[in-house]
């Protein structure tokens, strides 16, 4: 990772969140990041330097779906370097769960990116597979065999959605917000409408 003077700032390879921070702290306190002509901001993710380093093809090599991404886009990760900057991909944390996807609610399962808990206190980069492969067969199995002796009280459904709506309506709370809502909005005006990108 560089800035827009070339220079490094972080070790890459540090965990998520101490990468995602100095890349903030990079682009907006340092004043050091690579302005696009529509305003974005962020630091240069030097690609080329891994074919020069590990030979040519490295980086279609060990980077195959990032590589075929972009290059439908003409742009080829091998010859220029992409421009990086974190995202709401990079929020560490989720649902905590245990070593069977059960979560603090009953009879509910998570597993994927959703769930936290199962890195420690921070998620390493590439660990997508252990969320999705080994917690996402864990939680289906523990939850197939649960569903053999839960019963519930009314059928499947939208029932409890229903009652929450009405329970917003009755406190006068309005409804027009989608979620999330946690996070800011991060895109410009002209982006957020739903047909942004249309035509």
């Amino acid at each position: 990772l560089v800035n827009v003077h070339g220079n490094r700032f972080i070790y890459e390879l540090e965990s998520r969140d101490i990468t995602a921070s100095a890349i903030i702290r990079e682009c907006t306190e340092r004043g050091n990041g690579v302005a696009t002509p529509t305003g974005r901001v962020g630091v240069w993710l030097d690609t080329p330097l891994i074919e020069i380093l590990k030979g040519e093809g490295a980086v279609k090599k060990n980077l195959p779906a990032m590589y075929h991404q972009f290059a439908r886009f003409g742009i080829y990760m091998d010859k220029e370097p992409i421009l990086t900057y974190p995202t709401q991909h990079y929020q560490n944390g989720g649902i905590l769960i245990n070593d069977q996807g059960e979560t603090g609610v009953k009879n509910l399962y998570a597993a994927g990116e959703v769930a936290g808990g199962i890195h420690g206190r921070n998620r390493l980069m590439g660990n997508s597979l252990l969320d999705i492969l080994v917690f996402g067969r864990r939680a289906g199995r523990s939850a197939a065999e649960k569903s053999k002796i839960v019963t519930l009280d009314q059928p499947a459904g939208f029932h409890h959605l229903q009652k929450f709506q009405a329970e917003l309506k009755t406190a006068g709370i309005p409804r027009d917000r989608c979620a999330p809502i946690l996070f800011p909005e991060y895109r410009r005006p002209e982006l957020q409408t739903p047909f942004a990108f249309a035509g």
